[in-house]
């Protein structure tokens, strides 16, 4: 069990960084689009990549690392022996606090987006808000990432 909860965590860290890729090609794209109606699919599109490659990330590191915590090796660990691991779970948790924001921000912009025809000179405004939150919280995803692969030493 404990294999395959690796493997997950390792799959949906990957997911989360691919779609931290897409959003930030698809934040180019936009940018440049110079017609409203294409600059509207980018957008949609955009939250799209970042509501399924980002929340399956952060579910299936969220299950994977409950039970590889909870598994054998680490056996809810001892933070004076893993600080790096410690600090690992307290970002993460400001990760998934920060997601919900982001939740929000995103569905505001779907609402607005689906309620125009033609989009109007606030939704540029809105997305912009759901992207930057997205952008914090794919920062603070390769900061942790970061943690997981070097393992550095730290001491409180």
């Amino acid at each position: 069990m404990y294999n395959f909860a690796y493997w997950l965590h390792i799959i949906s860290c990957v997911l989360w960084l691919f779609a931290f890729v897409s959003s930030i090609w698809y934040g180019f794209k936009i940018r440049f689009e110079k017609d409203a109606i294409a600059k509207r699919s980018l957008m949609r599109s955009e939250r799209l990549a970042t509501g399924i490659g980002a929340h399956l990330g952060a579910l299936g590191i969220l299950i994977s690392g409950i039970v590889m915590t909870a598994g054998p090796q680490w056996a809810w660990f001892n933070v004076q022996l893993y600080p790096w691991l410690t600090l690992k779970q307290i970002l993460f948790i400001v990760i998934l606090i920060l997601i919900v924001f982001s939740v929000r921000r995103s569905i505001v912009f779907k609402n607005k987006l689906q309620q125009e025809k033609v989009p109007e000179s606030d939704t540029p405004e809105l997305w912009g808000a759901a992207y930057r939150m997205s952008m914090t919280v794919y920062v603070l995803v390769v900061i942790n990432s970061i943690m997981g692969l070097t393992k550095p030493l730290l001491s409180f």
